[in-house]
């Protein structure tokens, strides 16, 4: 396995109209008709992004509305063209309806969604090419997969405190079903105040050897998180709303930050009743553009934010959906954020930190 010394850089291609910056040539594991889908699905994505802009003014609700639906009216002939029309009852509930109110979610989406036309961001979500990210893993226990990690020492992950059931095991590489590199987990040591899935959702592992051919992710200061207005979200887990489908191959992508830090309003109530999140402990990402969003198995996997000199840097550990969620999936996501734990991370036991 060759080191992953460039996924941790941010690199601009040309090749499409929305493109991803850590994208390389590596075609290995995409067929023909693949890489048709994902061509005309960001050429869709650009005309979307162009179109809403046109049509919003100034107004970012105006047009995150219109981004979406020009974009549901592409996968609605597109599916229609391949015989496979889904149909959405016209009674649905509004989804994430709280974040939709949070102005500072919707003019980060709008920045977001701009800078893809750039080239320096992805909404649509695609699966992550070699050699990048492979410090995102797949945790496991002996018997299946189930958790997403992050490793931030050589001998250290770092994944969701509510993953302990799938924590004997790692995997480096992008699908589980194909070759990689497995190392069991020697110590699972969750924050001595987790509570359920909402409180101090951290758990660090301790691996039974040094990993030697990844590198691990820096983490992110208090200062550059707090400064973020985006992340990129790395994992192995399902890719329906439900939450029941996929899992298993590494995808990616990016999203607008709701609030840095759990402090702040929306609507006139706190983010911690609006969200669910713990202040100064969480941040809110999401409800993503498009629809594309963390979901189940990517739980404890990274969320990075953009570092000096185009590098990418570990704000957050995924953790659960917010509390206005109206789905599994798809709606936001609270992500612990890592800074606030660096200090306990370091004085575990056995535990290399970066």
């Amino acid at each position: 396995m060759a080191r992953a010394t460039s996924s941790h850089r941010r690199t601009r291609s040309a090749s499409r109209s929305v493109t991803h910056p850590e994208r390389t040539s590596d075609h290995a594991s995409w067929d023909d008709s693949d890489e048709q889908v994902d061509h005309e699905d960001q050429q869709a994505i650009a005309e979307a992004i162009s179109n809403a802009d046109q049509a919003a003014g100034r107004d970012n609700k105006t047009f995150v509305d219109a981004l979406n639906a020009s974009y549901d009216a592409f996968r609605t002939r597109t599916e229609r063209s391949r015989g496979r029309l889904a149909v959405i009852p016209a009674d649905a509930p509004p989804r994430g309806s709280e974040i939709l109110k949070d102005p500072r979610y919707l003019k980060n989406a709008r920045q977001l969604a701009k800078r893809t036309l750039g080239g320096e961001r992805v909404i649509g979500g695609v699966p992550v090419k070699s050699p990048n990210f492979l410090d995102c893993v797949a945790v496991g226990n002996d018997g299946q997969w189930g958790c997403s990690g992050t490793l931030v020492g050589p001998n250290v992950v770092v994944t969701a405190g509510h993953c302990v059931d799938f924590a004997t095991r790692v995997f480096f590489g992008y699908d589980i079903s194909k070759a990689g590199k497995q190392v069991a987990v020697k110590k699972r040591v969750r924050h001595p105040e987790y509570h359920g899935t909402r409180h101090n959702d951290v758990m660090v592992l301790v691996l039974a050897e040094d990993v030697v051919t990844v590198d691990p992710r820096p983490i992110a200061t208090k200062a550059q998180t707090d400064a973020a207005t985006d992340g990129r979200v790395v994992g192995f887990g399902s890719v329906d709303p439900a939450g029941v489908f996929g899992y298993g191959i590494k995808r990616m992508v990016d999203v607008p930050i709701a609030s840095a830090n759990c402090v702040g309003k929306v609507d006139g109530k706190a983010d911690t009743t609006s969200y669910g999140c713990d202040r100064n402990l969480e941040l809110v990402a999401g409800r993503p553009l498009l629809e594309r969003d963390s979901c189940k198995g990517d739980s404890g996997g990274p969320f990075y934010i953009a570092g000096p000199h185009d590098t990418w840097l570990l704000a957050g550990a995924t953790s659960r959906s917010t509390d206005s969620a109206m789905h599994t999936c798809g709606d936001g996501g609270i992500y612990v954020r890592l800074d606030r734990y660096r200090a306990w991370i370091a004085k575990i036991p056995g535990a290399k930190l970066l």
